[in-house]
Formats: structure tokens, C-alpha cells, sequence
């Protein structure tokens, strides 16, 4: 009798519940009444949601007590609707021309844009589709505010610097942390062996087309979700994603050329041996009579070839939704034999287990294969020995061999005899579940894996300078990182308010393993393996790893969609340090929708945001062991083992902190035609990780301290204007962003020299070149010995430096007064500030034009006020030496009175050391560039009929177009010393950048 009682109560509980439940079905479509495929329905207040199929149609059960409908779809205004009594609820939704109502990811948990309290830049799918060889950090150029983009060469794969509002550290770390779908990912070069100063970069490894979207977190307070690694800014990279509906499949292909943007003039044969006889009296001097009439720039430059394939899968229901994709990406550099390719595939997928759980995995591979040349700082180097080189050098001698002098490599050799392939194969990904324990309460458990496995095989012909019986060498390296979390997210909405408040922990770990062998002397080129060579020059390896142990909390909570609080803290402890191990990370920010007061009902603004925050956040990026002091065996004396200590550690050291304040605006007005934002901030870092100076009777020069600090101060402007709308329309997007970078403090104010011309010293940002000012050419005799004690045998047509004066300014520090008196000597007591490598305006500016199916985009892209230490002038415009100079100097040399200031004489060694560095070279690095240029047509679906195609667009695309600089060599967007975070806007003989242009194709099935 009791079981039958309880079945009978359980038989009527759910009978009750099935009529406490109302079905509501209805159709979805845009402001034009057309479907939208996809869009979000949720009964508000409740987990229970559904998505719209391929005709905008939904059905969903309506829980017992629920009265409001929420309706939401990417690029339009999120719409509530009360149910009422009606059983069919349809849906018209209006375009958000400003994208409030978008939800962008900006830590564990998406946020709608209109509630964003901290300073975050977004770059979407749509703004890079069509750009040719965009990458991760390329897709950020000119695009983003206060987010600096450099790409230190044109050399295919290689590196690129990303600065998040100004650079904070000299010896950590300057690049901001990247996010992969919810995994912090390795960004560092791997390769083992230098081709130059040019790094590889490893975020050449995605592939763009499967980005869905980027956020870039550039203030403390959004950032210190990922605290110790979040210094320099979190770019968070989201894949795309599958959408409920019929199958769709995508197929994008672009096939293109690419030229350099210009080659410097050098001498050719005949205007060597001119140089040849004012130098040193003979034409025929050095290898001027070699015979040879070669233009080594044209031997190695290339008009190359650019492609891209990709295919895409994407689909679903209700329950479970995919994305796949397959491509092919292959970049020929502009110089002979210079070439990455790349291969992907990705695997997304989300699948609805139960009205609880939720499952789903990220998955992306990629193979890559750089072909690498030797090239800038380099003299074996392709395009180092390509302008040095005499024309009269023949490419290849009477014997077959390849013509040299003076040490230096054949151009063609140097392309045609060094093989170096560095491969790479990578796994980014991640699987994830999420449980609601209770209504709005769930449980996400997620673990994430980059590993990354890179081979580099080189070998070095004997037919080259840099090897004389051949070389070989073979590198590799395996670096594994996990990363697992667990996060709980309590979502609830009440009344005005919304909460959202979520605490977790995360565990990462690094394994890191390396192997290198170099083996000499081969008895032919054509034996390269490593077996073949008869000399074992080096074999190392090592092993390494360092782990992370996190802890962290956001709350978000809105009151009346106008009152918007955030608060963040995150505990992370380093494997890394010894005694502090933890570092303590909080945020906090606020925002006031001052649109939504009554005081401001019909005003001038449609929305208007005041947004305040502050934060904390670090920098640990020094390396494994630097905390500890670390020995080495192997130093064996008499044949008995032994032990060296190789660093003095200390145990005290602790993160580098970044303290950050940002105010912010952002505002809409005439019908949200006209959107922006404006942000103001301060961002300082105490506690640099430098190495500080120690009496040598240690037996160590340098023990690692927390001393030194560094700030940024800037503005950023982003603006967004709707200038026309219909059949034509027109958007308009700019923005603009000033930065003011200064070192407040070194070790005992002691200032650091380092790369070219470049010094760190306080009260000077970082980047800034210091060196002799000059003060014309001597134009005389009278001249001359009017300072005759500047230095022993100054001529007539030697630059003239100016005396600053002797000694220590009144800071102690030499050559920073500028009122010191002249002592009639020049020495390194007269070198002062000569220019800075830090712009002072960045920005981009994008124009969309589109009609009937035509489009038209301009990308923009400008820095201006940054200097650039141009070093090739050195060499090429010394006009003291055996090497090939520049026609502007060999024409314009001073030879008589009245001949000019700007190019000193021609002479046989030089006695006034006019190849001194001074602000003679020292040039204007300020451009604007038409970097991109898209003219595409958009079949309409008339003509499409029934062909089974729902998409065909065709393009022609541009790259670096065209380019306004004063700056005189290959292309003013360059740094020789890749990823150095000090020795900025130097340019030494460096691989340029490419003019692309490209044809492609987007299909739709």
C-alpha cells in the first residue's frame, strides 16, 4: 500500500509539473523580416534556453511562474518580452549599430559590452577576412588604441613586438599575456641558432581564419583576473564557434604577389671605381678591379608568391553544435629561398548533455616549416652582404667559385648554400565541462594543453664564408604546458539587479626539454647529416620546467542597467621565487550609465558611460632559476670531478608590480550614428627584476634585484561613425593613442648602455639613443683650427661635434646637462639625448564604403614622432672604406666649400671618427601607410538561383600600398633587435616588408 501510495504521488507530482509548463513557439527575424539563424532564446531568470532553426523558428517550455523572455544575437540589441497569456511569442530585433548589446569574453565569464567597466579593445573576424598574411598580433595593427604593433622585419614567420600601453619592464618580459580559448599559451622563440637578430615568431602557428574574435584586456582592473602575467595586457583569441541550423560549409581562397617596397641606391660597377679613385687614388684598389658589374639586389629580391586555402565546416541543433576547418598557408619571402608554410586543422565542439551538464573540447593542430636566410647584423648575412658587397665582385669566379672580398659572404651563396628549416608541430586545446549544481549556480572543470615540438635543421655548404669545410647542426625542443581549472559562476538576476560572481583555481605547469649538436668538416655538400661531419663541435641538453598555483574571485554586479560595480583578485604562486613566493593581484572598477538618469531622458546622448579603475598586476617572466643560486659539474681538475657555482642567487627577489589607474568615456549620440571612447591612465611598475652590480672579489659581477621603476602615462581615442546608410553606406572607424614612457629609477641612478646608440637612464623613456650631436661639416681651414682641439686630424668636410663640455652634468650623470661649458675636447663626456624610438602618436583609421553588393575597405595606418637609429649609414654612408656606399652619399660628399652639411668627405680611414654615433644617424621613423586596400563584389542571391551556393564574393586585396615617411631605407616599420625590450627603433641591415597584392574568393554552401 505505501509503494503503490508513493507511485501515485510521484505519478501526480509529475502530472502537476507537466501543467505548471506552458510551450511557447514563435519566429525570430531582423528589423527587414528575415530569420535570424541562431539566436538565443532564454526564459529570464532560469537556465532554460533554445536556439532559433534555419527559418528563425523556436520552441521552449515555460517553466511555472516565468513571465519574461530574453532574445539576443550577435550585432543586434538584446529584447525582452512579457509572455502574457498567448502561447506564440514573435520577435522583430533591431541592429545595434555600437555593438552594446555584443558579449565579449574579458575573463572567465562573458560580459555584455554596455557593462564593461575596465578599457577593452575588441577586433572582430570581419576586420581582418580579407587582410593577406594577417597573423595574431598583426590582426591588432592600427585596429586597437594604446596597442602597439611592430613588425621587426619582412622575413616570412618572423617576429612581431605587441605593446600593451607602453612597455614596463628592462629585463622581463614586455609582451602581453595571450589567451587561446581559455589557455595561456607559450610565446617565445624556440630556435636555438641565430640567423641574425631576427627571432621566429610562435604565434605564427594559428591560423587567423578560425579566429572568432580578439579582446585585448589593456587596463589593471579587467586584467588582474590573470594576475601574475597580466603586466603587459591579455589578448584573449576566441575561436569560432558552431551555430544551430542547417550545415553550412565555407570555402576561402586567395592566391597573390609580393614585391619589396623599395631598394636602396648603391653605387653600380662604374660609380665604385669613381669612389675607388678619390678614396685611394686607383680604380682598380680593392676588388675594384675584380671585373665583376653585379646588382646584388636584384640577384637576391624576388617578386614572390602569397597563398591561402581554407575550408570550413560549421552546423548543429539544439544540442550539439561543431566547427571544422582545414587550411593551407604558404608565404614565399621577397628574398630568394625565404618561406613559411603553414598547415591547420581545428576541431570545436559544444554539445548539451542534459538540461544540467554541458560538454565540449577546442582543439586546434597546426605544421609549420620556416625556410630561414641568414640576414640583418650579420656578415654572412643575404641582405647585409647585398648592400655592402662591390658590384665588382663577380657572383661567380673563372673557377666556378662564388666571388668574395673582404670577408664577406656572396649574396648568392648565402641564399643558394645555407639551408636552414626550422619545423614545427603544435596542439592547442582544451575540453571542458559545466555542471549547474543549482539554478544560476554552476561548476566548469577545463583542461587545457599547448604543446609545441620544433626541429631545426641546418647546414652550411663549405662553398660558404661562414663555414670552410661545412657545418651542420640540429636542434630541438619539447615544451609541454597544462593548464587545469575549476571555476564556479553564480549568475542570478533580480529585480533592477544582476550579479555575477565567480571564484576559482587554476594549476599550470611547463615542461621544458632541449637538445643541441654541431658537427664540422664534411667530406662533401652533398653528406649533411650529422654522422657525415668529422668533428663534434658541441652537444648539449637540458631540461627545465617551472609551475603555477592560482587563486581567484570576480564579482560583477548592476543595478538598473546604469550602476555597474567590479571587483577582481587573484593569489598566484611561482615555482619561479623562493621566499614570495605568492603575488597578490587585486582589481577593482566601476562604471555609471549616465544615459539611463532622468536628469539625462532626451538629451544630446543616446548612451553615456563614466567608467573609473584600478589595479594591480605582474611580471615573472625572469626565467627558471633566477632566485637561486645554481652549480655545475663537469669542471674537472687532475681527473677528479668538480663543481662551479655559475650565478649567485637571490632568495628575497618577488614580482615585478604594475599599478595602473584608468578613467574612461564611452559615449553615443545621434541615433548611436556616432560611438566612442575616451580613456585616460597611469601606469606605473616598481619592483624591476634587474641585475644589480656587486664587487668583483665575489667572483660575480651582477646578483638579480627588485630595484628600478618605470612609468606610462596616456590617452586613447577610439571613435566610430554610421556616415550613411541604404543602398550606399559608409563607416568610419579612428583611433588615436599617446603614450608617455619614463624610467623613474635605476640602481643608484646609474645608467645602461646597450645595442646601438641606446641608453636606459632615468628621467628618459626607454628606447632612447644617446650620442654626439653634430654641428654641420667643417666648410674650411679657418674652421678647422678654430677648433683644432676637438681631434687630430680634422679636415675640411668632417662633421663637426658639438662640445657639450667635460665631465658630469649636475646629476652626476655624464652627458645629460646641457649647460655644461665647452672644454675644446670631444670624447664620450659630449654625448647627450639624441632621440627616442617611442612614437608619440599611434593609430589606424578604417574606411567601409559598400553598394548594391560592392565594397570598398582602406586601412590606415600611422606612427608619428619616433626617431629611428638608422646604423646602415654607418657603413653604407661612411665614405671611409672599402664598402659600397649609397649614390645620395657618394653624390652629395663634401668636396669644396659651400658642398652642404648633410654627407661628410671621402676618405681613406677616418680621423675625426665621423662614423661616431651621433644623431647623424638618428632619422625621422614617422609614417603613414595605406596598409590595406579590399575591393570586393558580392554576388546577389538572383544570380545564385538554385546553384546549391548561398555565398560567392570575390576580392583583390593590397598590402603596404603605399607609404609616406622621410625615412631613407627600406621601410621605417623595423627593429634589428627583435623582441629586446630596450634596443628599440634600431635599423641595421634588416629583411623589409613586402607590397602585397592578392585575388580571392569566398564561397558559400
Amino acid at each position: 500500500m505505501k509503494k503503490l501510495s508513493l507511485v501515485l504521488m510521484m505519478f501526480l507530482c509529475a502530472v502537476g509539473s507537466i501543467i505548471a509548463q506552458r510551450s511557447i513557439e514563435g519566429t525570430v527575424v531582423d528589423d527587414g523580416n528575415e530569420p535570424l539563424i541562431g539566436a538565443t532564446v532564454v526564459v529570464e531568470g532560469t537556465a532554460v534556453g533554445t536556439v532559433t532553426d534555419f527559418d528563425g523558428k523556436y520552441k521552449i517550455d515555460l517553466p511555472d511562474g516565468a513571465t519574461t523572455l530574453v532574445f539576443s544575437y550577435t550585432g543586434y540589441k538584446t529584447s525582452r518580452q512579457e509572455v502574457g497569456t498567448s502561447n506564440v511569442v514573435d520577435m522583430t530585433m533591431t541592429f545595434d549599430a555600437i555593438g552594446l548589446e555584443d558579449v565579449v569574453v574579458t575573463g572567465y565569464a562573458p560580459q555584455r559590452r554596455k557593462d564593461i567597466t575596465g578599457s577593452v579593445a575588441s577586433v572582430s573576424a570581419d576586420d581582418i577576412a580579407d587582410v593577406p598574411g594577417v597573423g595574431v598580433q598583426t590582426a591588432l595593427r592600427g585596429r586597437a588604441a594604446g596597442v602597439t604593433v611592430i613588425q621587426n622585419s619582412g622575413a616570412p614567420g618572423s617576429g612581431i613586438d605587441v605593446r600593451v600601453r607602453g612597455s614596463t619592464s628592462i629585463s622581463a618580459s614586455n609582451r602581453p599575456l595571450y589567451v587561446i580559448d581559455g589557455v595561456p599559451v607559450i610565446d617565445r622563440d624556440f630556435a636555438q641558432q641565430g640567423v641574425g637578430n631576427q627571432g621566429a615568431n610562435s604565434l605564427a602557428d594559428l591560423n587567423p581564419n578560425d579566429i572568432e574574435s580578439i579582446e585585448v584586456l589593456k587596463d589593471a582592473s579587467s586584467a588582474a583576473i590573470y594576475g601574475s602575467r597580466a603586466a603587459n595586457g591579455v589578448v584573449l583569441i576566441n575561436t569560432k564557434k558552431g551555430k544551430a541550423g542547417r550545415t553550412r560549409v565555407t570555402l576561402d581562397a586567395s592566391y597573390g604577389v609580393q614585391e619589396v617596397l623599395k631598394k636602396v641606391e648603391t653605387l653600380d660597377a662604374e660609380g665604385y671605381r669613381e669612389y675607388l679613385t678619390e678614396i685611394f687614388g686607383s680604380p682598380d684598389a680593392g676588388a675594384g678591379g675584380l671585373g665583376g658589374t653585379s646588382d646584388w639586389q636584384d640577384e637576391i629580391f624576388r617578386t614572390s608568391n602569397i597563398q591561402d586555402y581554407n575550408l570550413g565546416i560549421s552546423g548543429g541543433d539544439e544540442k550539439t553544435r561543431f566547427y571544422a576547418s582545414l587550411s593551407f598557408n604558404q608565404n614565399e619571402g621577397i628574398i630568394q629561398r625565404s618561406q613559411f608554410d603553414r598547415y591547420s586543422a581545428r576541431l570545436n565542439l559544444d554539445h548539451v548533455a542534459s538540461d544540467k551538464l554541458t560538454i565540449g573540447m577546442n582543439l586546434g593542430y597546426t605544421n609549420s616549416t620556416n625556410q630561414r636566410i641568414q640576414n640583418d647584423n650579420n656578415i654572412f648575412g643575404a641582405l647585409s652582404t647585398a648592400i655592402l658587397l662591390p658590384p665588382t665582385v663577380p657572383i661567380f669566379n673563372e673557377d666556378g667559385s662564388y666571388g668574395s672580398a673582404f670577408g664577406l659572404e656572396n649574396p648568392v651563396a648565402a641564399v643558394n648554400e645555407y639551408d636552414n628549416q626550422v619545423q614545427t608541430n603544435r596542439i592547442i586545446g582544451n575540453a571542458f565541462a559545466r555542471y549547474e549544481l543549482i539554478d544560476g549556480l554552476s561548476l566548469k572543470a577545463s583542461i587545457g594543453i599547448d604543446a609545441l615540438s620544433l626541429r631545426e635543421d641546418i647546414f652550411e655548404s663549405s662553398l660558404l664564408q661562414s663555414s670552410a669545410r661545412g657545418t651542420a647542426i640540429l636542434g630541438t625542443v619539447t615544451n609541454l604546458r597544462w593548464v587545469n581549472e575549476y571555476v564556479l559562476t553564480y549568475q542570478k538576476r533580480f529585480g533592477q539587479s544582476s550579479l555575477t560572481a565567480l571564484g576559482g583555481v587554476s594549476f599550470q605547469e611547463d615542461q621544458l626539454e632541449e637538445a643541441f649538436s654541431e658537427v664540422n668538416d664534411f667530406p662533401s655538400n652533398d653528406f649533411t647529416a650529422l654522422s657525415a661531419g668529422a668533428n663534434i663541435t658541441t652537444v648539449s641538453g637540458s631540461f627545465t620546467g617551472d609551475a603555477i598555483q592560482s587563486y581567484f574571485a570576480n564579482v560583477n554586479y548592476t543595478f538598473a542597467d546604469k550602476y555597474i560595480v567590479t571587483a577582481t583578485f587573484r593569489a598566484d604562486g611561482s615555482s619561479r621565487f623562493v621566499n614570495d613566493k605568492f603575488g597578490y593581484f587585486p582589481g577593482i572598477s566601476g562604471a555609471w550609465r549616465l544615459s539611463s538618469e532622468d536628469f539625462m531622458a532626451n538629451g544630446f546622448f543616446d548612451d553615456l558611460k563614466l567608467r573609473v579603475g584600478w589595479g594591480q598586476t605582474g611580471n615573472n617572466d625572469i626565467g627558471n632559476f633566477t632566485s637561486r643560486q645554481l652549480s655545475e659539474a663537469g669542471t674537472n681538475y687532475l681527473d677528479q670531478p668538480g663543481f662551479v657555482t655559475l650565478q649567485l642567487g637571490n632568495p628575497d627577489l618577488k614580482w615585478e608590480t604594475t599599478t595602473q589607474t584608468n578613467i574612461g568615456i564611452d559615449f553615443a549620440m545621434l541615433n548611436s550614428r556616432l560611438a566612442g571612447s575616451l580613456d585616460v591612465y597611469i601606469k606605473n611598475t616598481d619592483d624591476l627584476l634587474l641585475n644589480r652590480p656587486i664587487p668583483t672579489t665575489s667572483g660575480f659581477i651582477t646578483v638579480p634585484t627588485n630595484v628600478g621603476e618605470v612609468e606610462n602615462r596616456g590617452v586613447e581615442l577610439s571613435l566610430t561613425s554610421i556616415n550613411f546608410v541604404g543602398d550606399f553606406s559608409w563607416s568610419t572607424t579612428f583611433n588615436f593613442a599617446y603614450n608617455d614612457n619614463e624610467v623613474k629609477k635605476l640602481f643608484n641612478g646609474q645608467p645602461i648602455d646597450v645595442g646601438f646608440a641606446t641608453r636606459i637612464a632615468e628621467g628618459q623613456p626607454l628606447g632612447s639613443f644617446f650620442g654626439h650631436q653634430t654641428d654641420g661639416i667643417f666648410q674650411n681651414q679657418t674652421e678647422v683650427e678654430a677648433h683644432a682641439t676637438q681631434t687630430n686630424g680634422t679636415s675640411p668636410g668632417d662633421f663637426r661635434f658639438a662640445d657639450i663640455g667635460g665631465g658630469a652634468g649636475p646629476d652626476g650623470i655624464v652627458g645629460t646637462a646641457d649647460d655644461l661649458p665647452a672644454d675644446g675636447v670631444i670624447n664620450d663626456d659630449d654625448r647627450t639625448f639624441i632621440g627616442s624610438a617611442i612614437p608619440d602618436f599611434t593609430g589606424g583609421l578604417i574606411n567601409n564604403f559598400s553598394y548594391k553588393g560592392i565594397e570598398l575597405n582602406l586601412f590606415v595606418q600611422y606612427s608619428l614622432g619616433n626617431e629611428i637609429y638608422n646604423n646602415n649609414l654607418a657603413f653604407a654612408e661612411g665614405m671611409n672604406s672599402v664598402f659600397n656606399p649609397t649614390v645620395r652619399a657618394f653624390e652629395n660628399a663634401w668636396r669644396e666649400e659651400g658642398d652642404g652639411n648633410q654627407f661628410p668627405r671621402v676618405a681613406n680611414g677616418d680621423p675625426n671618427n665621423n662614423r661616431r654615433e651621433s644623431d647623424r644617424f638618428v632619422e625621422d621613423g614617422s609614417f603613414i601607410r595605406l596598409k590595406t586596400a579590399t575591393l570586393s563584389y558580392t554576388l546577389p542571391n538572383s544570380i545564385l538561383g538554385d546553384s546549391g551556393l548561398s555565398k560567392v564574393r570575390i576580392y583583390v586585396s593590397g598590402t603596404n600600398l603605399v607609404t609616406i615617411t622621410d625615412y631613407s631605407w627600406f621601410d621605417p616599420e623595423v627593429n634589428t633587435f627583435d623582441g629586446s625590450n630596450t634596443a628599440l627603433g634600431t635599423d641595421f641591415l634588416t629583411f623589409p616588408q613586402a607590397r602585397s597584392v592578392v585575388f580571392g574568393v569566398n564561397l558559400g554552401f
